[in-house]
């Protein structure tokens, strides 16, 4: 037996079954203590997962803001003139991903629904490469379409208009996807001229005939 002084200053020890007594509630405080740290590194991972999956997110909705941004005409008879529908569109930008940042680029956003996995994506094609693709956004569900304004703010489901093609690219674009199930619209503004420059070297040409 452990030792210890009673009232009277006189020392007696410790039975078995005190000892086992703190022995119990001393366990049971390391528990307690083990548990709360856990959960708080269980809360720990999941914020930080939340917050790097947030963080992913932004960068993909700024990439494509650049991207739509950066729409440029084509010359009139140029073969990447902006053509768009409800689940695709494509044409020039500047403001493509890679190291042609600055060059009008081909480029092509497509919609595909997945239905193995009930999700839709939003994929991105650079030059004509479909073997290389991006996926940009993705999101549950069969939702997601584009969306044409013209300078009157009319919208339409395809571009350019079938009745009016007075403009090569449209004022703006809006895609609508699906948000923790409820619809949301982005839209973006196109920052370039909505018709070509005149191709000069062409009117250079004509010029010295």
């Amino acid at each position: 037996m452990f030792s210890k002084r009673d009232s009277k200053g006189f020392i007696k020890g410790f039975t078995i079954l005190e000892m086992l007594v703190v022995i119990a509630m001393s366990g049971m405080i390391v528990t307690m203590l083990l548990n709360g740290l856990q959960h708080v590194m269980n809360l720990h991972h999941r914020f930080g997962v939340e917050l790097d999956h947030n963080r992913q997110e932004a960068m993909r909705h700024a990439w494509l803001t650049q991207l739509i941004e950066g729409t440029h005409p084509d010359y009139l008879d140029g073969a990447n003139k902006f053509l768009g529908s409800e689940r695709e569109l494509k044409g020039l930008s500047n403001g493509v991903f890679t190291q042609q940042l600055g060059v009008p680029t081909p480029f092509a956003l497509s919609l595909r629904y997945q239905p193995e996995q009930n999700r839709t994506i939003l994929e991105y094609q650079e030059n004509h490469q479909k073997d290389k693709t991006l996926v940009l956004l993705s999101w549950s569900g069969r939702r997601g379409r584009f969306t044409y304004l013209d300078n009157k703010q009319q919208a339409h489901d395809s571009w350019p208009p079938a009745l009016d093609q007075g403009q090569q690219i449209p004022n703006s674009i809006q895609l609508e996807i699906d948000r923790d199930g409820q619809p949301w619209l982005l839209a973006y503004k196109p920052a370039g001229p909505v018709n070509p420059l005149p191709d000069i070297t062409k009117f250079l040409a004509g010029a010295f005939k």
